[in-house]
């Protein structure tokens, strides 16, 4: 890249320009003022001579390749300095636009023969893949009278995925038998499908009828049989990215709540040993994998949907339920993670999950909409204000009755804020698979 002329030498210059009128009173002096001109050039060339060349300088970036929205995470730049020169540099990151914290601009002494590291975070509010661009170097020469660039090719991709920091804490939670923090109820097996697990000692708040007494009598100490929900039972989970599903409360979409508790599910029911499907869907299916129950199906369903996007078509719900119909139409759990606004336009929907409700069990998880339970509760100030709250408790009323006709064809209903929408849906998975409902 060319040289710039530094504010340093400008200001020489300026100053010498300045100093030039005064020939006008002084026109003698004017062997001083060429002799400094001839010495401040002498200098400009020297400092360039002298000072490393760009391609002295090189950077690179230590970026994460996998994120998590809505989380900070830190990229550190590593700049060296082949040169036998210290110098000053600036670094601006070609972060992706979408980061917070991408107009970072780090700055400092790289020495001699030396590396210098500076870290800096970023942090994205959208799942998906993002391109690194080049970084660009500015740095001061030996006198600082000009300042050089260098645009150090830097590619690279990071994938945000949703925030994962709940199932962590669920893996924390779990392990010291503490669910209920997460709202996890625990669920009793209530006769249906189980198998025999292994003879274990009577603890308080067990059944009774499950004492083994021979067992007992050979131990020596109340011993029970401890039995376990079949497994290999089939969750499918059929995730909504239509318009409505774009809604955004606190900058977080609907979409990311139920992306994070489908993740969570998924890991719950493979932890199980049941096996996991996923359908997406808007106005038409846009991915589907067939349930599986082994470990992989985890990475799949990530990868599935850490870039998935919404958009502005109105739901097709019974493309989806069709599609299942066809692909695999054995008895499962069907997860639907859905929202509606009314009753008529939610009425093939209804339609569509009696029919399926006759062969599946349906947990319906509908994402309540915040603005207008809010505006539902408010109190009107104004005449316009008065009008918003009567549509608003009329639009509720009718989701009231929507839920009661999936709740009377047999379906589990759950209707909570996106952001407390995992605890009801893993809870509503434990009940039917613990409850042998299927």
């Amino acid at each position: 890249m060319t040289p710039v002329p530094s504010v340093r030498l400008l200001t020489v210059v300026a100053s010498i320009g300045g100093a030039s009128l005064a020939l006008l009173v002084f026109p003698g002096a004017w062997p001083v003022l060429v002799t400094i001109d001839v010495l401040v050039l002498l200098a400009a060339v020297i400092d360039l001579v002298v000072s490393p060349r760009p391609s002295a300088l090189r950077a690179v970036r230590l970026a994460p390749d996998r994120m998590s929205v809505g989380s900070q995470h830190r990229v550190a730049i590593r700049v060296e300095n082949r040169s036998g020169v210290p110098v000053w540099v600036r670094v601006r990151d070609g972060t992706p636009e979408a980061f917070e914290g991408a107009d970072a601009e780090l700055t400092g002494p790289a020495p001699a023969l030396g590396e210098v590291r500076w870290e800096y975070a970023v942090l994205s509010r959208s799942r998906g893949r993002f391109p690194w661009g080049p970084i660009f170097l500015r740095y001061r020469t030996v006198l600082g009278l000009w300042e050089r660039t260098r645009e150090e090719p830097a590619a690279g991709e990071s994938r945000v995925y949703p925030n994962l920091a709940l199932l962590e804490r669920y893996h924390l939670l779990a392990r010291a038998d503490r669910l209920a923090a997460l709202g996890i109820r625990r669920v009793r097996l209530r006769g249906g499908a189980t198998e025999f697990e292994s003879l274990r000692e009577y603890s308080p708040g067990d059944d009774g009828r499950q004492v083994d007494w021979k067992a007992t009598a050979r131990r020596g100490r109340l011993t029970v049989r401890h039995w376990e929900a079949e497994k290999n039972q089939t969750v499918l989970l059929l995730l909504d990215c239509g318009r409505l599903m774009n809604a955004t409360e606190d900058g977080i979409a609907k979409l990311d709540h139920a992306i994070t508790a489908a993740l969570i599910l998924a890991h719950v029911a493979l932890s199980r040993g049941d096996r996991v499907g996923l359908c997406t869907f808007s106005g038409k299916v846009h991915a589907w994998l067939t349930p599986r129950g082994n470990p992989a199906q985890n990475r799949l369903i990530a990868e599935t949907l850490y870039d998935l996007a919404g958009d502005f078509a109105e739901s097709d719900h019974g493309r989806c339920l069709k599609l299942v119909a066809a692909k695999y139409p054995k008895r499962s759990l069907l997860v639907v993670l859905t929202d509606f606004v009314d009753a008529t336009t939610a009425a093939d929907m209804v339609a569509h999950l009696q029919l399926a409700a006759r062969r599946h069990v349906v947990l319906f998880a509908a994402l309540k909409d915040a603005f207008l339970e809010r505006a539902a509760r408010a109190a009107p100030a104004t005449e316009r204000d008065g009008f918003r709250k009567a549509a608003a408790v009329d639009l509720l009323r009718e989701r009231a009755e929507v839920l009661e006709q999936i709740r009377h064809a047999g379906g589990f209903v759950i209707d909570a804020e996106p952001g407390a929408i995992t605890p009801p849906v893993i809870n509503g998975y434990l009940e039917v698979v613990l409850g042998g409902l299927l």
